[in-house]
């Protein structure tokens, strides 16, 4: 059984333990349970797409200079995803859905090459496996990972009597920023930095984009999995150090890796990276 260089890892999900974005899963899902108004539904969810990408390459070409810091360069986008989260909450996108179905809908979700044997191999040899998450529906991320992680901390569906979606949705996790405080309550830092692996918690987060940035960048290891588009262009412009990790890149204890974006591949990469044999 491998051992495994950190004591807790603490994920995303969309685009990095599934192979896809899930948002779109969600609408559409809603839209099979109501089936006299679904071409409606999804032409107007298809609207609702449109209208977000082009406020929020609005916001990057704005926003993506090298004189602003990656901080206010993230902040920008707080308001677009508070808006358009109240945009999908007033068109009843999400109306309709049950706990049980969604737990299936997760069931079938397709994930990453990799990514169940290592949550797996990773929890039996005592790691402790969180996931962080900006999804609608903590649910979904329950029924695509049971038995993969130890808990999920996500946005809700509100529910009424008969068990059915309202279309309205309890808010955690909306921003970077959310995320970073988050990931902050989850996590118990060493007073000293230098007391990491040596009785100390080592804590990693692995997320696909932009939003997952002051995470990686604030975690003990912090990786970036995938080629985001955008993801690339915020490290290129604001020049955030970065560490491709390849096949035989094995994780040296010695070396401080908090504030090193970790790139890779792919979940067996990672994998690699973490565990020696015993």
């Amino acid at each position: 059984m491998p051992k495994y260089s950190i004591d807790k890892l603490i994920t995303d999900f969309d685009e990095t333990i599934s192979e896809r974005d899930t948002i779109s899963i969600l609408v559409h899902t809603a839209a099979d349970n109501r089936e006299h108004e679904k071409a409606q539904l999804l032409a107007a969810w298809q609207e609702m797409v449109q209208w977000y990408l082009t406020r929020y390459h609005r916001v990057c070409d704005a926003w993506l200079n090298p004189r602003h810091s990656i901080v206010d360069f993230l902040k920008a986008f707080e308001e677009l995803e508070a808006v358009s989260i109240q945009r999908v909450i007033a068109k009843g996108f999400l109306e309709g859905l049950t706990r049980e179905g969604l737990k299936a809908v997760g069931r079938n979700v397709v994930k990453k090459s990799g990514v169940d044997r290592v949550l797996s191999a990773m929890r039996a040899d005592g790691v402790e496996v969180e996931i962080l998450s900006a999804n609608w529906s903590e649910t979904l991320i329950q029924g695509a990972t049971e038995g993969l992680c130890d808990r999920v901390i996500s946005n809700s569906l509100m529910y009424d009597a008969a068990g059915c979606s309202t279309g309205n949705i309890h808010l955690h996790v909306v921003s970077a920023q959310d995320k970073l405080r988050k990931f902050r309550e989850r996590t118990k830092k060493p007073p000293n930095p230098d007391e990491i692996g040596d009785g100390g918690i080592r804590t990693l987060y692995i997320g696909d984009s932009i939003s997952d940035f002051l995470v990686i960048l604030d975690a003990d290891l912090g990786v970036l999995i995938g080629q985001n588009r955008t993801a690339i262009q915020t490290i290129e412009r604001f020049r955030l150090p970065t560490l491709q990790l390849q096949e035989e890149t094995r994780f040296d204890a010695s070396q401080r890796y908090q504030g090193t974006i970790l790139l890779v591949d792919s979940w067996n990469v990672l994998d690699n990276f973490l565990s020696t044999a015993e």
